[in-house]
């Protein structure tokens, strides 16, 4: 049998690489666009909030938001119920279902 010696500084580095930075940047330019789309609306705040970070972390991430301060409770909703118990802030999973829209399987 054969070995495969895997060059894993080349893998690595892989993630900076332009062209896998610009497919990440249309995927999650994908992802704010289906947030957007299905973002509930009161105000328009939390739906204009939603973006794609400009830049890259260390790791290479390329990050989608949503920078209101109420958006924790937008996506994933509280523990209050009316009087019949029914919630009032039910979990909406927003920016977690529109990864779905970046294609791909990761």
């Amino acid at each position: 049998m054969s070995s495969v010696d895997l060059d894993q500084a080349a893998i690595d580095s892989l993630r900076f690489h332009p062209d896998v930075r610009a497919d990440l940047e249309a995927r999650m330019d994908r992802v704010v666009a289906a947030a957007q789309a299905t973002a509930p609306v009161r105000t328009g705040r939390y739906r204009a909030s939603i973006h794609r970070v400009e830049g890259q972390g260390p790791d290479g991430a390329v990050l989608v938001v949503a920078d209101v301060p109420y958006a924790i409770y937008v996506e994933h909703g509280t523990r209050q119920t009316d009087r019949t118990g029914r919630l009032i802030h039910p979990a909406r999973f927003i920016l977690t279902n529109a990864v779905d829209a970046s294609g791909g399987d990761t």
